[in-house]
């Protein structure tokens, strides 16, 4: 499996192209300038079948619409405790970050935790928004948290449905049941590993 990463957004935020052959699947979308990421999937001739959301911010979610404007057959999957983050600018945090209301209006599956979607377990990881999903991929020793665990750090909680308690309970929960080399791919920061942050999360107390 590859993975490669793309800044989108104006923050920006880390989106993951994931591929196995021709089929692709991406994690997170939080631009409208999707040029490189087109441009890269046009490169290596992939198929763009889905795109996961961590969560529903909208540094995450808001390039979905030019995304479906290009990709219009890519499936659309995010958490079931964040279907109204799609169609909720407070919620999703549109309205602070660009004075706008963002609304997704077409079609979407949900996901929840124990799932697998492409080889990707999908854990249950609250607390930076209430549903919060995680992604580990065993076979390739990686997993994908968005905003729950940063390198060195971790995701805000004083936002609309985030709690601290949920959000070190999931940083407790990914430093548990994934092995210390697995590599963390989050939103924000640079890779990691779950033993450098389970270090790290320990020394400070969190965990």
């Amino acid at each position: 499996m590859n993975i490669k990463e793309f800044k989108l957004g104006m923050m920006p935020t880390n989106s993951f192209l994931v591929w196995k052959e021709k089929e692709a699947i991406l994690f997170d979308c939080g631009g409208d300038d999707l040029s490189k990421l087109e441009s890269f999937i046009e490169e290596k001739n992939l198929i763009l079948e889905k795109v996961i959301f961590t969560h529903g911010h909208y540094d995450h979610i808001g390039g979905l619409l030019k995304l479906k404007e290009i990709y219009p057959d890519v499936v659309v999957y995010i958490g079931k405790e964040e279907e109204e983050f799609l169609t909720n600018s407070d919620l999703s945090l549109s309205n602070y970050l660009i004075n706008k209301n963002f609304k997704y209006k077409d079609s979407y599956k949900t996901l929840k935790d124990g799932d697998i979607i492409d080889g990707f377990l999908v854990i249950d990881t609250p607390g930076h928004t209430q549903g919060g999903k995680s992604f580990f991929h065993k076979e390739s020793g990686i997993v994908i948290v968005g905003d729950t665990m940063f390198k060195g750090s971790y995701g805000r909680y004083d936002l609309p449905t985030s709690n601290g308690k949920s959000l070190f309970a999931s940083l407790k929960k990914l430093c548990d049941i994934l092995p210390s080399d697995t590599r963390v791919y989050n939103g924000h920061t640079e890779m990691t590993t779950i033993g450098e942050e389970k270090k790290n999360l320990t020394i400070n107390g969190i965990i």
